[in-house]
């Protein structure tokens, strides 16, 4: 018997494969997937092989918005030997009506791959920036100028882009100059909420200030440029009507 494919938590997808389910080298202080010890649990416990589940999307006829992946990274440094998300993008190459999304914090990597994306037609490779610096929240992530350059040459060799600027943490994330600054090569931006933000002191209040004004110029700037985003639902709530 075939098990049902994965559905994803994220609400910009409908499916997600988590390709590798040890600890996330980059150490994100504020990846809720590795520091929440049930969610962490959840990840390391899951015994589906990647490849496998890919090939389940091979033969389906019902268009599905696939991420890999939400709650790990696909391009761990390790990803040069073991090379198990190459396998998951070859398979789901085969079928040209799902839309694929990459999300990783190291597109230098995913660069090894862009033959792949290069056969289908709606592959996309994006990367998580809070800031246009490094900062603390991430610490062995890689640079995020190296992220945005690698998204520079992707799009350049006619590669689909994609931004996620999430989490927007007061005082670090200003996404009106992220937008700014990447504009001429990244096709589509997703903005989201600090969630769990009351963890690190962050109150409410302080988050609906920072969106309501930021966020904010970010849509305009979005809008006035005729590109494409996706507001995720913890942060419209935020927003309110402001949008």
């Amino acid at each position: 018997m075939v098990k049902a494919v994965p559905k994803s938590s994220v609400d910009y997808a409908t499916d997600n494969i988590t390709v590798y389910r040890r600890p996330c080298p980059y150490g994100c202080l504020y990846c809720w997937a590795w520091r929440i010890p049930l969610f962490r649990s959840r990840i390391e416990r899951g015994t589906y092989d990647p490849v496998q589940e890919a090939w389940k999307y091979a033969g389906m006829r019902q268009r599905r918005t696939i991420v890999v992946s939400f709650t790990n990274d696909p391009y761990p440094p390790y990803e040069k030997v073991f090379e198990k998300t190459r396998r998951v993008l070859e398979v789901l190459a085969r079928n040209p009506r799902h839309r694929v999304l990459i999300l990783t914090k190291n597109p230098m990597l995913a660069l090894r791959d862009i033959d792949i994306f290069k056969k289908h037609p709606d592959m996309w490779l994006g990367t998580t920036v809070t800031s246009l610096q490094q900062t603390k929240w991430e610490p062995h992530a890689p640079d995020p100028k190296q992220r945005l350059e690698a998204l520079k040459i992707a799009h350049e060799e006619g590669v689909k882009t994609w931004l996620s600027i999430e989490p927007i943490i007061p005082g670090v994330t200003y996404p009106e100059y992220i937008v700014f600054e990447t504009l001429d090569y990244v096709d589509w931006y997703v903005l989201g909420a600090f969630n769990y933000a009351k963890r690190f002191g962050v109150s409410k209040a302080a988050l609906k200030t920072w969106y309501e004004h930021h966020v904010v110029d970010a849509i305009e700037t979005l809008k006035a440029n005729n590109k494409p985003f996706f507001i995720k639902k913890e942060l419209r709530k935020l927003l309110g009507d402001v949008e």
